[in-house]
């Protein structure tokens, strides 16, 4: 690790590297702002180090940063679901650590260069202290075939006639396209509901997947309920979704017999597709190795 001074630091500029104190444990993420001097003198008390040269970590992150548009550009609609997570963990917030769980959120409305408008994040899903102002966001949408990300801050919230949020009005967004046959590399506990045959998930797309059991699902052009959890940001979801049967064939893998199953999703709802789109999207940023 190499230490670093305050010095090193600019306000309202996104940090080159992660932060960590002597022990390596995590201070602040990259890419976070700080947003006031107070921020950075509350550092002056620590040891901050950093784990590797920010050419370094520039270069590798620069492999994985999508295009960057305006925020109209996207041509989102009110009601447009999105993803929050706290950007790094608060001093405020010592009795619990928000930055590890994410929060769904609808669109209200927005003022082009002055504020983006949200609903607050139901009750249930937040543990601890609510949002509170001059929290930084990691904001994540999905729109057709696009996945887009931003960061913004909470400037306002609003608790009457009913709870909002006001946000600062990202200034960049970065968008990327998933293919509809976009696959990724997985493996997923599952279970196939009508039989109660237990299945791994080991490819994931929009469109299906592909998994082994060690049991036949059905014959060709059947239906069944593939049913799983997955995990978005700390958070697991659960999916249940309608699949037929496209392809089956019988492998041998370990010297053991193993059946590998090709599913269609059929029926699928929209909340299930922008769920899978969240989660490829983000495996395609985070793991861009699993991609197939």
């Amino acid at each position: 690790m190499t230490p670093i001074q305050t010095s090193d630091l600019t306000v309202g500029q996104p940090l080159p590297w992660d932060l960590f104190d002597q022990s390596q444990k995590p201070i602040q993420k990259r890419g976070y702002i700080f947003k006031t001097a107070d921020e950075l003198r509350e550092l002056e008390e620590l040891s901050v180090f950093r784990m590797q040269s920010p050419a370094l970590q520039q270069t590798e992150a620069d492999k994985k940063i999508p295009d960057q548009i305006g925020f109209e550009d996207m041509q989102i609609k009110v009601g447009q679901k999105m993803y929050i997570t706290l950007a790094a963990y608060s001093k405020l917030r010592k009795s619990c650590d928000l930055s590890q769980n994410s929060y769904t959120v609808s669109m209200i409305g927005y003022v082009p260069n002055n504020t983006l408008i949200v609903t607050m994040p139901v009750s249930d899903q937040i543990i601890g202290e609510p949002l509170i102002e001059g929290d930084q966001l990691n904001i994540r949408l999905v729109t057709g075939q696009y996945a887009y990300k931003f960061t913004a801050f909470v400037d306002k919230v609003i608790k009457a006639p009913f709870k909002y949020l006001h946000l600062s009005f990202p200034k960049v967004v970065q968008g990327q396209n998933i293919r509809k046959s976009r696959r990724i590399k997985c493996n997923i506990e599952a279970t196939v509901a009508e039989k109660a045959i237990p299945i791994a998930i080991t490819d994931l797309s929009i469109c299906g997947a592909g998994v082994s059991s060690k049991l036949p699902l059905g014959t060709l052009g059947s239906t069944v309920t593939l049913s799983f959890n997955i995990n978005i940001l700390s958070r697991e979801l659960h999916l249940s979704i309608k699949a037929v049967i496209r392809s089956a064939k019988q492998i041998n893998k370990n010297n053991q017999k193993v059946i590998c199953t090709g599913l269609e999703f059929s029926d699928i709802k929209p909340d299930q597709v922008f769920t899978l789109h969240h989660m490829i999207y983000h495996e395609i940023v985070e793991h861009p190795e699993n991609v197939i």
